[in-house]
């Protein structure tokens, strides 16, 4: 899906989700915010995605076909350190699990503008952004959410 607007795009993100629905919905909605979103269902092919792409930030599922969204992460943070990866999931993890390779952890269900204030603060905060809001540690959905 392309940004119908003639605006630069806010930033270039990476979207791995292995269920179709909710990968178009999230597409839209991203697209519709201003970003370039690049998606697929796979983790290998996300991986091959992020291999040959410029992404500012990536989003997956934690159960992606071929490779894990934890293993995709792992990986991606190996390569590069700066490129922020946040999962989304359903699963209940409470805080961040050590050794996590996520900066951020989204539980689902949630409302979109607080996905975008993640979005936006992980993407600030891999730009040299300051300040409290835009810590990786700080971002939690479903806190204080209303």
């Amino acid at each position: 899906m392309q940004n119908s607007t003639f605006q630069s795009p806010r930033a270039h993100i990476l979207l791995v989700e292995k269920n179709r629905g909710a990968l178009e919905l999230l597409e839209a909605m991203l697209c519709w915010r201003g970003y370039s979103v690049t998606t697929t269902v796979d983790g290998r092919d996300g991986l091959e995605k992020f291999r040959h792409g410029h992404f500012q930030l990536i989003l997956t599922n934690l159960s992606t076909p071929s490779i894990s969204g934890w293993e995709l992460g792992r990986i991606v943070k190996k390569s590069e350190f700066s490129i922020p990866v946040a999962l989304v999931t359903g699963l209940d993890f409470g805080d961040r699990p050590d050794h996590s390779p996520f900066d951020a952890i989204i539980p689902e269900p949630f409302p979109f503008d607080d996905l975008e204030c993640v979005v936006d603060s992980l993407i600030e905060c891999r730009n040299g952004g300051t300040g409290e809001a835009s810590s990786p540690e700080n971002l939690r959905l479903g806190e204080g959410s209303s």
